[in-house]
């Protein structure tokens, strides 16, 4: 048993090493700029255009992020979203009671807002269109993470993977009591490791698969 997992270890260990040392090299220029001013949430684009967007009476912002091609903006009213391709904030109603539940991530290609136990939304700087999935409905929420061209969303008995100009969220079953022991990133992957397997999602292909320790 000592023996297989050692074995498991290294090839999750090479993997990650092989994937990291593939991206390393990219870098990312942030091209949008958030800034919220007299009841206006205002992005700049490029250093050259500005798109404003207006606040309802008493819309409070709760977390704003810009990187790479993408600005978000989280309020008690609105999920906001704008890339360097929009001519206007996305702009997606939200219901006030669960506002201090969502979880917000941001990466340079990909914007997710995760509201445990109903769904997750994502956001893609390549299409600039916002897609969605349920997620199940007494699910405790593990993880919520994104790194340039991938994102994965975890819960007790799934992980969703969405990769940037994918038109859905990649489904996979988890097991009864399997458990997620890391989530590791390069910019076009995600290594889940749990107690029974390798889980990697990749954006070439927008699937995943599967390795047993």
């Amino acid at each position: 048993m000592q023996y297989r997992n050692f074995l498991g270890f290294l090839l999750y260990f090479f993997m990650f090493f092989a994937a990291v040392c593939s991206y390393a090299d990219e870098e990312v220029e942030d091209l949008v700029h958030i800034d919220e001013s007299n009841g206006k949430i205002l992005a700049v684009v490029k250093g050259r255009k500005s798109i404003s967007f207006d606040l309802q009476p008493r819309e409070q912002v709760l977390w704003s992020k810009a990187r790479g091609d993408l600005g978000a903006v989280l309020t008690t009213r609105h999920f906001l979203v704008i890339s360097t391709s929009s001519r206007a904030w996305q702009a997606l109603p939200l219901r006030t009671s669960a506002a201090d539940k969502r979880v917000p991530v941001l990466s340079p290609y990909i914007a997710l807002l995760v509201t445990p136990g109903d769904r997750a939304l994502g956001f893609d700087a390549r299409s600039s269109r916002i897609i969605e999935t349920r997620l199940p409905l007494n699910d405790e929420l593990v993880a919520a993470k994104a790194e340039k061209h991938v994102a994965v969303v975890v819960t007790s008995s799934r992980a969703f993977g969405l990769a940037a100009g994918a038109s859905h969220f990649s489904e996979f079953r988890l097991r009864v009591r399997e458990k997620v022991e890391a989530i590791n990133f390069t910019a076009n992957k995600a290594t889940i490791r749990t107690s029974h397997r390798l889980l990697a999602f990749s954006a070439e292909g927008a699937r995943w698969s599967e390795s047993r320790l």
